[in-house]
């Protein structure tokens, strides 16, 4: 998720779970409306769950709106298997409050092994999607969700542990593209100067990988590896640079399948976004720092290490947060083996010896531990 996972294990063990949900979700389904008069988005969410032998509940995580400030309200919310609850019920049907909803399901009889809930909401997020400029001063939508900030603009079950597959069906002034999960299904202009575009992953994920961009974009099909198209989604003022310094993406996956195993999705959509972090390895579409485009291929480990998490991270998932540094720990280390395989042998080792290093000395310091610290560690 990072550029190295060292520095951040303060995260790892300090995130509590959101939701114990008593439902395996399946499938979520949003269709998110952006504009650029104001912040606020519209969010209609379809989510199908497998139903369990008995439950009275079922609880899912969504930033509340306050008073004042930011947040999600709900408009509406319809069981199309059962009965319809509308928000305006004086809350014995469903509760919004600390940032879960919480729907009473004790009057539903289900006669399926699945259902589905639609959740209709508006706001402004708190997190989770990023709107604002980018260093060109052009407006921007990026998800930002990891570890557990996808609760902050769309329903869902925040923890990784439950993958669902995912499509986003986004419509927006019609000057923006969008990228998301998976691949393209529609991309349609409207007669009111709005477009929209549908993304779909087949493959299931967890929340914190599950994002949206929306911005003015140059797109350069780099070409295939085993038939997965590669490409880089770039801002237009630096395409040029952008288009070079995201090209070493498709050596970086071809690198990779043999040491690893066969790549889980369609597409490895690079770009650069307004990420909190380095780099955020969302499924298919990894999302940079936007200064990582300078002409000078200054990244490439960082493209390597988030093309790594595909695998790990998003294939296979930790059960829990405090087990992320399981593929951090992967992540780093394909690195060194796809710098081994470009620059030689020496060039892996002391790569690996640096990490040792770094660790040995966050150890001395940290009031927790990285992993497991004991006393006798020796550089």
């Amino acid at each position: 998720m990072k550029r190295y996972f060292i520095p951040f294990p303060a995260i790892f063990f300090s995130i509590s779970i959101l939701a114990q949900s008593k439902v395996d979700i399946l499938h979520y389904k949003y269709e998110i409306e952006l504009n650029d008069n104001n912040d606020t988005i519209h969010g209609k969410s379809e989510i199908k769950f497998s139903v369990p032998t008995v439950f009275k509940s079922i609880d899912f995580d969504l930033s509340g709106k306050p008073e004042t400030g930011k947040g999600m309200q709900i408009m509406r919310i319809t069981y199309p298997d059962a009965w319809p609850v509308d928000a305006s019920y004086d809350g014995k049907n469903f509760q919004h409050k600390n940032d879960k909803i919480t729907i009473n399901t004790e009057r539903i009889s289900l006669k399926k092994d699945t259902s589905s809930i639609i959740i209709e909401y508006k706001g402004i997020p708190s997190d989770g999607l990023i709107i604002s400029k980018n260093k060109f001063g052009n407006r921007t939508f990026f998800a930002d969700n990891w570890p557990n900030r996808a609760h902050h603009w769309i329903p869902c079950v925040d923890d990784p542990a439950d993958k669902a597959t995912v499509e986003f069906i986004v419509t927006a002034p019609d000057h923006y593209q969008v990228i998301s999960n998976g691949v393209m299904i529609e991309e349609t202009n409207l007669p009111d100067h709005r477009k929209i575009t549908h993304w779909k992953e087949n493959t299931p994920l967890p929340t914190k990988v599950m994002v949206i961009g929306a911005a003015d974009f140059a797109v350069n099909n780099i070409g295939e590896v085993n038939c997965t198209p590669v490409s880089t989604w770039v801002f237009p003022e630096n395409k040029a640079e952008g288009f070079y310094d995201y090209a070493p993406a498709k050596d970086i996956l071809a690198c990779y399948i043999p040491y690893i195993g066969t790549y889980a999705y369609k597409k490895l959509a690079n770009v650069p976004s307004k990420t909190i972090y380095g780099g955020m390895e969302n499924a298919s579409a990894i999302f940079y720092h936007e200064n990582s485009v300078t002409g000078n291929r200054d990244e490439v480990s960082l493209l390597a290490h988030e093309i790594a998490h595909q695998w790990f991270g998003n294939h296979v998932t930790e059960k829990s947060f405090a087990h992320i540094w399981l593929s951090e720990g992967f992540a780093t280390y394909l690195t060194h083996l796809y710098f081994e395989a470009t620059k030689g042998t020496n060039y892996f080792i002391n790569g690996l010896q640096n990490d040792r290093e770094q660790v040995i000395a966050f150890t001395k310091s940290a009031s927790w531990p990285v992993v497991d610290s004991t006393d006798n560690l020796k550089a």
